[in-house]
């Protein structure tokens, strides 16, 4: 059985779409598993129809608003007891395979190990007319690779109960920035395994508000290379610093000293001495662009 969180807030226009593709799939062992965030367009109203009728669906209501990143990691430890996990958002449309591609992938994973599966996506827009892919990533996924980038969409995951137990305990008393990043910084620093597929496994709505996140443009890159300079990466950095900082213990002693050798990459004395760890620590992103821009950031204070 996969059990299916899907975070919902204010989605109605788009909502019936993704739970018909959800319906579609070719794998039929599921439950979904919504956790509305206060909406007052009439979604819960929707989904309590969607409920009354079809036991493969239940809701609840949040009783504070949890904020997006929130309302997946705060409501993970709700789920049921299921061989597998994984998140929806809202108005996606799911391939019919995308569950099945997922688990199998899995279950060839000893169950006691963390793992958790991602996946590009067909960007779409509104009327879902087809604008191109989310970026193709080659490198292998790695903590080193995962504490300055998030390589694939919440939407996108399937993980196994010993990375949903892993992450359930693994929640800092800090505004995390996105549930899919805190897994994939979480499940490899742990010493679990990541896979990145790099077949699309649905159609993602890009709308206004998540351009940065789909584009994978040389614009797209010179963006994020923009916001990085301007320090937008140092600000998500310190947030994720202090949160892995109350789990270092369970790092794994060779990414512990990665995270330790980060950390003063980041925050060291002598520019110099800055540039010299971050070479031994071998932090990458997936662009060799952006990989190079590092040491600059570091030189700048910006990392």
């Amino acid at each position: 059985m996969i059990e299916i969180l899907c975070a919902t807030y204010n989605g109605a226009r788009h909502l019936r779409e993704q739970i018909t593709s959800i319906k579609a799939q070719g794998l039929k062992q599921w439950h979904v598993s919504f956790f509305d965030d206060g909406s007052t367009d009439g979604t819960a109203e929707m989904l309590e129809e969607l409920v009354a009728e079809d036991s493969r669906f239940s809701l609840t209501r949040n009783a504070v608003n949890l904020g997006f990143c929130g309302n997946f990691l705060r409501n993970l430890g709700k789920l049921k007891p299921a061989d597998a996990y994984a998140f929806s958002d809202q108005d996606d449309i799911w391939y019919p395979d995308k569950l099945e591609r997922a688990l199998n992938w899995l279950q060839t994973i000893d169950a006691s190990v963390p793992a958790v599966y991602f996946a590009r996506t067909e960007v779409v827009d509104d009327d879902l007319n087809h604008l191109g892919l989310s970026p193709e990533f080659r490198l292998e996924p790695s903590f080193r690779n995962a504490l300055v980038q998030s390589i694939g969409g919440g939407n996108t995951m399937m993980f196994n109960r010993a990375a949903r137990d892993l992450i359930a305990t693994c929640l800092p008393n800090v505004p995390l920035i996105s549930h899919d990043w805190w897994f994939y910084i979480v499940v490899s620093g742990c010493g679990g395994v990541v896979r990145y597929d790099v077949n699309p496994v649905l159609k993602y709505r890009q709308h206004g508000s998540n351009v940065i996140g789909a584009n994978s443009s040389a614009a797209g890159q010179f963006l994020r290379l923009w916001m990085a300079f301007k320090g937008q990466w140092r600000q998500w950095n310190n947030i994720h610093e202090e949160a892995l900082s109350s789990l270092e213990n369970r790092l794994t002693p060779e990414n512990r000293d990665i995270f330790t050798a980060f950390k003063r990459a980041r925050n060291g004395g002598w520019p110099f001495e800055r540039l010299s760890v971050l070479n031994k620590a071998q932090i990458v992103r997936q662009s060799r662009l952006q990989t190079k821009s590092l040491p600059v950031l570091a030189l700048l204070n910006r990392l």
